[in-house]
Order: C-alpha cells, then sequence, then structure tokens
C-alpha cells in the first residue's frame, strides 16, 4: 500500500506547485497513475486483505458505501483523495461529475462511453431536455487511464464486463461550480438524480402502498397529482409509476396491454400539461424498458461471451460500433461470425421458469431467422435480403420472410443493431 502513499504524495506536490488548480488536476493526476502502474504489482485483492488487516483505516470518504461494491479510501490530502471502487454488477447510468481527477482500471474491463448533450431547455436548476449523442465508445482493460473532468466536459457511462471489476480513482470534493450532477435518460433528458425535497420526495414514497395493495383509486389519485404537478415532479412521478407497473418480470410493459395502456394514460397528462418539452418522454421510457429487458435477459446467462454481447447492445447503438468492439475483444475473429455464434448460441438457451422462448427473447427463432440476421449485419438491404432467402431455401421456406425480417428489426436484442 505504500505505492498509493507515493502516488497521492505526488500528486498533492505537482499540484500544489500549479496553485491547486483545477483545470489542470485531470492531466496531473491521469499522468501519474500512469507512472506509477499501480495494477502490475498490486492486485485488487491484496487492496481488500490490506483493509481487513488494519485497525484504523484512512479516513473514508465514502463510509456508508453508495457508490462502490464497496469503496475503500486508501489516500487523504487536504484537496484531493484516492479510492479504489469494487464492482459486482454493470451500471447503464450516463452521468456527469461534480468533481475532476483521473480513474485507472485496476481489475476487469469496461465498455466507456463518453456522451455528448446539446442542451434544448433549462427547464430548472434541476431538470432540462434536450438531445444525447454518443462521441466515443471504447473498451477499457486493465492499466487503462481516463481522465475525469468536471460538468459537461464529460458525460460518460462506464459498464463493467467482470465480476468483480476495481478501478483506482482519483478525485478532487464536488465543486459548487459544478452542480448539479447530472443524470442523463436517453435520448432527452438531464436531471439532477440528488434533488431532494421532502414533500416531493414523500409524496413519491404514497404512491407505493397505492400499487402494492392495487387500491382501487390509484390512478384517479395519480391523475389529479399529475395534473397540478411541475415538468421535474411529473417526470419523478412517471419514474416511479413505471417501476411499479413493470414489476418484477421485466417485460410486463412490453407483453401486457394492461399496464402499458395505463402508462400510456399517465404520460398523455404529462404532455398535456407540458406540452413541446413532455413530446418525447415515451422514447425516454421505452428506452428504459429495452434496457431493463436487455439486463434481464444478460441474467439468463453465464458465458462470459453471451454476458459481452449483451453489454454490447445495452451500452452500443450503432452496428458499425458494435462490430468495432467486438474486433477490439476478438482481434482474430470475423466479429459478424461471432455475432452469428452467439445468436445461434442465445436462440438455443431455455430460461427455466420464465415465460420466455429464449435468452434471445425471439419466438422460434430458426436458421432462415439466422440468415436474415447475417445478411442485414453484413449490409443488405432487405430487398436484396428476401432475393437472397429466396435462393438459399427456395420459395416455400423463405415464405413469411419479409415478417421474419419485422419482427428481428423489432426484437429487444436486435433493434439497435439492425436498424435501418
Amino acid at each position: 500500500m505504500e505505492l498509493f502513499q507515493k502516488l497521492g504524495a505526488e500528486i498533492e506536490e505537482i499540484w500544489r506547485e500549479q496553485n491547486y488548480n483545477e483545470e489542470v488536476f485531470p492531466k496531473i493526476a491521469a499522468e501519474a497513475l500512469a507512472r506509477a502502474d499501480i495494477p502490475s504489482s498490486v492486485s485488487a485483492w491484496d487492496v481488500i486483505e490490506w483493509t481487513l488487516d488494519q485497525n484504523e483505516l484512512p479516513r473514508q470518504k465514502d463510509p456508508q458505501g453508495s457508490f462502490g461494491d464497496p469503496p475503500i479510501t486508501l489516500f487523504v490530502a487536504p484537496r484531493f483523495y484516492i479510492d479504489v471502487y469494487f464492482w459486482l454488477n454493470g451500471t447503464t447510468q450516463i452521468h456527469q461529475h461534480g468533481f475532476c481527477g483521473a480513474f485507472q482500471v485496476m481489475l476487469g474491463s469496461s465498455i466507456h462511453s463518453w456522451y455528448e448533450f446539446e442542451r434544448t431547455e433549462a427547464v430548472n436548476t434541476f431538470i432540462e431536455t434536450g438531445e444525447m449523442t454518443l462521441k466515443v465508445c471504447e473498451l477499457l482493460k486493465v492499466g487503462d487511464v481516463q481522465e475525469i473532468r468536471a460538468g459537461r466536459q464529460y458525460i460518460h457511462c462506464l459498464f463493467h464486463l467482470d465480476q468483480p471489476s476495481a478501478t483506482i480513482v482519483v478525485r478532487t470534493d464536488k465543486s459548487p461550480l459544478y452542480l448539479p450532477q447530472f443524470s442523463y435518460q436517453k435520448p432527452n433528458i438531464a436531471i439532477d438524480p440528488f434533488f431532494d425535497h421532502e414533500s416531493t420526495s414523500k409524496k413519491l414514497q404514497a404512491l407505493a402502498p397505492l400499487f402494492q395493495v392495487n387500491y382501487p383509486e390509484t390512478d384517479r389519485l395519480i391523475n389529479k397529482l399529475l395534473e397540478a404537478s411541475d415538468f421535474q415532479t411529473s417526470f419523478s412521478v412517471l419514474s416511479t409509476i413505471h417501476n411499479h407497473l413493470s414489476g418484477t418480470f421485466l417485460g410486463d410493459l412490453f407483453n401486457l396491454e394492461g399496464p402499458a395502456a395505463r402508462f400510456a394514460n399517465f404520460v398523455s397528462i404529462v404532455k398535456g400539461r407540458h406540452g413541446l418539452k413532455a413530446e418525447r418522454l415515451d422514447e425516454v421510457f421505452q428506452h428504459r424498458d429495452r434496457l431493463n429487458d436487455l439486463v434481464r435477459r444478460r441474467g439468463f446467462v453465464t458465458n462470459p461471451e453471451h454476458r459481452f454481447f449483451f453489454a454490447l447492445l445495452l451500452n452500443v447503438d450503432s452496428r458499425d460500433r458494435i462490430l468495432s468492439l467486438v474486433k477490439s475483444r476478438f482481434p482474430d475473429a470475423d466479429p459478424i461470425e461471432k455475432i452469428l455464434d452467439w445468436t445461434y448460441d442465445l436462440a438455443q438457451t431455455r430460461v427455466v421458469g420464465v415465460n420466455t422462448p429464449n435468452a434471445l427473447g425471439i419466438e422460434g427463432f430458426d436458421d432462415v431467422d439466422l440468415s436474415i440476421v447475417e445478411h442485414l449485419l453484413r449490409g443488405k438491404s432487405e430487398k436484396e435480403t428476401l432475393d437472397a432467402l429466396v435462393s438459399e431455401y427456395g420459395n416455400e421456406k423463405s415464405e413469411g420472410s419479409d415478417a421474419k425480417i419485422r419482427r428481428i428489426r423489432g426484437s429487444v436484442a436486435f433493434s439497435s443493431l439492425l436498424a435501418e
């Protein structure tokens, strides 16, 4: 652990010479992490063992373990500190930071996505509407270093591929200049996840018993609440309702007309009250449904390659980027052939005790379906695909292939990978 003390002392000395200028701190921290190369000589398990052996640890910056599984503080300076974060689960939350610094992968690997958000309207201090675009998507492995820039300069998401993963983080405390620390909901909402207003929080909590006991006046009470709520509160109410209606089986909103129609009614009230800024809320919750369903399906499989495939579908909305990331992970393989192998395996994977045809979620997936996926992945148009299927399988077996194409394009697994 002396290496962490040496790293912290070096950063403190260099940064003090720069008068603690936060603009240069990310570069200082990143360069120091790269020079120290701690992952080459200290394992994440060494950190755990050291932590358990100590009678007294350095002052812990997150004693409740609210961020990390767990977070462990190893060095504390007057204006920054060094943590190691352990991660047992991947995360799909897109966020910015109210602090700056740098991080280094210590154990495992991650999909790192970097976004831009073009603001359309600042509704208030705590919620904005706009347009999100993905500008960088890459695989990070042990030893890789990234600078953390405060605020909108660094809107990103890390999805941890391995269990556990661990990250060394050198960071400042929160800066009031870069608050709130927005979380982003694709495709167009930025919201402060740490906003806490007693009355609003209690109203959101009061929704739980209405759904848990299926109180007959639930919809009337929620309608009344939404008809009088500001946009930020309305979005929080819709998010809470969405969680309750999704239930324990996350496919409910896809498969049951009741919950879907019920939720659509609540959204329509918000649209009627808030107009243009609420017009795209359907897309926000549809995207959330898709992520929930993919997370659920990822939980059905244990093969690391299959879990990697689902992680790509969760985090990347572009065919070309997905193929590029597959090539990065498996440089000696044809990425399309890899995806076809995974697709076949998942279509054959039955899930016991769950109402789903297979891990892929597509009923009756056969060799014609697999051919459709291949042709579309290779960039063929629908007409070219249909012509190829007739040539491969004949008129009788390829009959109805246009419906199969629509079903595959619209599936949770392939909607982004095969988007036109």
